[in-house]
């Protein structure tokens, strides 16, 4: 309880705070973003709250956010801000150029996350509310609320909906805990079937061709007889991703390489973590992300990569990661 204690007076003396996300910013970062704005402001009416995304945030993201109304500053300074927030954010370099100012930041800063936890964020943090076992950090944020005793909004409780649902991949990843949330959410009235259509995107043409020609790349191994592919393509790295382990591989490694930043997706399927241990944000992604000079982070079941150098090189190093791990293991 004091943790909670402390945030509330740190919030109540706060003139003005700004909430930061990932790169690229998911559903699951700006929903979580928009609720906790939402009861920062019923903590502390009088505060100015911003909501940075300084890499930019992802197409269904800018679906939310124009469906909704939502509106967030690309580039965010760190002037006259009393506390800084991050959600869904687990390396300082998630944040991009900001992070320079982040750590030269001699006020508190607050972390909401759920993945596993990385030492540049720690280092830095005053407070932390990280769950690495949370489907979400719109869960997170709902705790919050709990917490407080604070009711949320029915359109807090629609945006904390469609961030766990996303998430979650429609709830093919949900633990007990995130129904008995959805739950309790939609007691207000919310009818969650509606809510879907928000988060679907019609595939254009070239995330069907980075698709194809992934899969028209791909090379393919056997592990400790779990079926692992590796390809690069331009772009989409992430999607094809999904779509390789949709296919039937066990783990799928996608790399990409823009204007000298290099990407990489890894997605894996819940029998390959559960029967091997191998998380991939903890084990692949973190080292990995070292590896090329970056950074790396993720889930579960789903990681992600930035760094530099070659994509051949870096698909080729974390398949002997991968070798080292699994025989580690």
């Amino acid at each position: 309880m004091r943790k909670f204690t402390k945030i509330a007076i740190i919030i109540k003396e706060a003139r003005k705070i700004v909430i930061l996300t990932h790169a690229n910013s998911d559903p699951d970062a700006i929903c979580s973003a928009f609720a906790l704005k939402q009861l920062l402001k019923i903590i502390n009416p009088k505060t100015k709250i911003i909501i940075g995304a300084p890499e930019g945030t992802n197409k269904i993201s800018e679906k939310i956010m124009k469906r909704f109304r939502l509106t967030v500053e690309s580039n965010p300074t760190l002037d006259d801000i009393d506390v800084i927030f991050t959600v869904d954010t687990n390396n300082l370099k998630q944040l991009g150029k900001i992070s320079n100012a982040i750590e030269k930041f001699e006020k508190s800063i607050i972390i909401i996350d759920h993945h596993y936890p990385h030492p540049s964020m720690e280092k830095l943090s005053k407070i932390e509310f990280c769950d690495k076992y949370s489907p979400s950090t719109c869960e997170i944020i709902y705790e919050l609320y709990n917490h407080y005793e604070i009711k949320p909004t029915k359109k807090a409780a629609i945006i904390l909906i469609i961030g766990i649902l996303c998430e979650t991949r429609h709830l093919r990843l949900a633990t007990s805990k995130t129904i008995l949330t959805i739950s309790n959410l939609i007691k207000q009235g919310i009818a969650i079937e509606k809510l879907r259509a928000i988060l679907e995107i019609k595939m254009d043409p070239s995330e069907r061709l980075a698709r194809l020609r992934a899969a028209q790349r791909i090379k393919i191994s056997s592990i400790d007889g779990w079926i692992i592919v590796s390809t690069n393509v331009g772009s989409h790295h992430a999607s094809a991703a999904r779509a390789l382990a949709f296919l039937g591989a066990d783990l799928a490694i996608v790399g990409s390489s823009d204007k000298d930043r290099l990407k990489i997706s890894l997605r894996s399927k819940e029998e390959f973590y559960q029967t091997s241990g191998i998380h991939l944000g903890r084990d692949l992604a973190k080292p990995l992300g070292d590896y090329v000079n970056g950074t790396g982070g993720g889930h579960s079941l789903a990681a992600g990569i930035t760094g530099s150098g070659e994509v051949e090189d870096a698909l080729n190093r974390a398949l002997e990661m991968l070798k080292a791990t699994i025989s580690k293991k």
